[in-house]
């Protein structure tokens, strides 16, 4: 990596975190991208190299989690079953998001309804891949249900982990969001004993 992608990345982080720490202080809404620069230490000429708009910070989030999935994720699902697979992926999705406050999650929904097509996640997105991929290995080995196809359980399970998300900004974040998530996903997917 070179000098100027190290830059970039610094000047990425630095913005993230400036956002991070004023959200902990007011509403996302009254939030400036002067207020954001001042934070961060960088030019408004410098946040607008990397960014469009304000918004364009969480957009990029999105594309950070389809990253996260393909880099980080996909190559460690080599657990002896679907199943332990699947709680694989789960958790290393709530780290991703785990360290953000409740407002902040609210904002990635608002700005993804705004957005609506191009961050919401839909078959072609690598999270959905992966999910129906890991699906479908746990079908064959047994550890995960049959009675629905593969596609369309992975397609069940990424609108749940939406909706925990949802659930947990809806309740103030007054509950183990990853610990819900997981248990009630993998209960949802586990092959029936009957």
């Amino acid at each position: 990596m070179g000098i100027r992608d190290e830059q970039k990345k610094e000047t990425y982080r630095k913005i993230h975190q400036a956002i991070t720490e004023l959200v902990k202080e007011k509403n996302y809404d009254s939030i400036t991208i002067r207020e954001i620069c001042q934070k961060a230490d960088i030019s408004i000429g410098s946040y607008y190299k990397h960014f469009n708009s304000k918004d364009d910070i969480i957009v990029q989030q999105s594309m950070k989690s389809s990253l996260h999935t393909r880099e980080e994720i996909a190559p460690r699902l080599n657990r002896e079953t679907g199943l332990a697979n699947l709680e694989v992926y789960l958790e290393m999705q709530n780290e991703l998001l785990n360290g953000n406050d409740v407002e902040w999650l609210r904002e990635i929904f608002r700005i993804y309804l705004y957005h609506r097509a191009d961050t919401m996640p839909d078959k072609n997105s690598i999270n959905y891949q992966v999910l129906k991929k890991v699906v479908s290995a746990g079908q064959k080995d047994g550890s995960i249900r049959k009675d629905i196809p593969a596609d369309e359980l992975a397609w069940i399970v990424l609108k749940m982990i939406i909706a925990n998300y949802f659930c947990y900004c809806m309740q103030e974040g007054d509950f183990n969001l990853g610990e819900v998530m997981i248990k009630e996903i993998l209960t949802l997917c586990r092959r029936s004993n009957n």
